[in-house]
């Protein structure tokens, strides 16, 4: 004989005490029962749910997409701070500058790609000369809190506000920000021409840039920058004996480049403690936070039914809880995984295979709302199975290691708490 019925976690970290009721679930999963089989829905009080924000120790960022560059002051996630280190190329198998050459002028081209945050205010950035060697991506992993060694020489230092959907003139079909560098750096490479018969030659003497932005007072933002575009370069201005010239120097895909991000969260409203009052749980890409919930009487109360637990749908809900999504858009989508406290990584759960449509994550701007179907994970949890209920699951922005986009979300004990449906059966033999 089969029963089924549909129970409704609430997460809250105290009891609660809800009264059965009935109702047709939204979606009961691909296992669907006989239509003439009963479905009952019901509360269960006596689930305790914790949950808690956490940061992120690293995410690695070698080779991404885009470079990010800014600051932002954040009023509710504190200070983030994104800056990037390159290698660049000869645009040339070689380079020679001619007799009496002469630098006239040099500027790094960096082509825009998007932007986070507050483009009003201006951010501050300067560039360096890298002195450690960067290896290829083929044989170091590069993190978000990784650092090489450079000149403290400023070869740039310019305020700017981002302007990425402004083109500087009608040849380009987007924006592109434009830094004027110390030509001491074009003399120095005029100088060194004989570190320039081959691309292997040059990156043993002149080892890559470091792109910084300095921290400020504003709101701010975060600028994503395509550097192996066709647009992005640095260009030497000179002349010499016989004429007026200007060379490239470009990023291609075989570069070694990365990104650095910083994190201060002193002053901003996120609390980082296991507790039972926590009203909001925040998530942040760039190697932000991320916000780990555990069920620890998930499996008490699938052993208590005293018969075989079958799952068919397991629905973990998120509601926003910030109001401030106009300027801080809310990620795209979040991921949720297993977490695993003693490394502090985690796993990808078997609902993530089934399909995105099946899985979710996907931020709904009008509901305010994100839901995952973990029903796979649920299911092996109170059967015993490969993972372990004390550790629970993590949340966190979806390719957070390129996007800094931020959301908070209801906790156990917010406004509209985070809930957990499931849909069950029982089996008795």
């Amino acid at each position: 004989m089969t029963k089924t019925r549909v129970l409704t976690l609430i997460l809250l970290l105290s009891l609660l005490s809800l009264a059965s009721c009935r109702k047709t679930p939204e979606k009961i999963g691909n296992n669907l029962q006989p239509t003439t089989t009963l479905i009952t829905v019901a509360f269960d009080d006596a689930q305790d749910i914790m949950a808690a924000t956490y940061e992120i120790p690293k995410v690695a960022t070698t080779n991404l997409n885009y470079a990010l560059l800014g600051n932002m002051n954040d009023p509710v996630f504190g200070i983030t701070n994104c800056d990037f280190y390159t290698q660049i190329s000869l645009s040339t198998e070689s380079q020679t500058w001619g007799d009496g050459a002469v630098t006239d002028s040099v500027v790094l081209c960096l082509t825009y790609n998007g932007y986070y945050g507050d483009t009003t205010e201006y951010l501050n950035v300067r560039i360096y000369e890298v002195t450690e060697e960067m290896i290829d991506a083929d044989s170091v992993t590069y993190y978000s809190n990784t650092t090489l060694e450079y000149d403290p020489t400023v070869l740039a230092d310019l305020s700017f506000r981002p302007r990425p959907h402004t083109a500087p003139d009608t040849v380009l079909d987007r924006g592109v920000l434009r830094i004027p560098l110390n030509p001491s750096l074009g003399d120095y490479y005029i100088e060194n021409e004989d570190r320039m018969t081959s691309n292997t030659e040059f990156k043993e003497f002149f080892k890559g840039l470091y792109v910084d932005c300095e921290q400020t007072n504003a709101e701010g933002s975060v600028c994503y920058f395509n550097l192996t575009h066709s647009y992005t370069y640095l260009r030497v201005y000179y002349h010499n004996d016989t004429d007026t010239l200007y060379y490239d120097f470009d990023i291609n895909s075989s570069d070694v480049r990365f990104n650095h991000y910083e994190h201060d969260y002193a002053g901003s409203e996120i609390d980082f403690y296991d507790t039972v009052n926590n009203q909001k749980l925040y998530v942040q890409g760039v190697g932000g936070t991320r916000a780990r919930i555990k069920f620890p009487a998930l499996i008490e109360w699938a052993d208590s039914l005293n018969t075989n637990v079958v799952i068919n749908e397991a629905k973990l809900i998120l509601t926003g809880a910030v109001t401030d999504t106009a300027e801080y858009l809310p990620p795209v989508s979040l991921v949720v995984a297993g977490a695993k406290m003693a490394d502090t990584t985690a796993v990808i759960l078997p609902d993530q295979m089934v399909s995105s449509d099946y899985y979710g994550g996907v931020y709904n701007a009008e509901t305010g709302t994100v839901w995952f179907r973990i029903s796979l994970y649920v299911q092996q949890l109170v059967s015993h199975g490969g993972y372990n209920d004390t550790d629970g699951l993590f949340i966190y922005v979806n390719n957070g290691s390129l996007m800094p986009n931020r959301w908070a979300f209801y906790g156990p004990q917010g406004e509209t708490p985070v809930k957990l449906e499931i849909v069950y059966s029982t089996l008795n033999d």
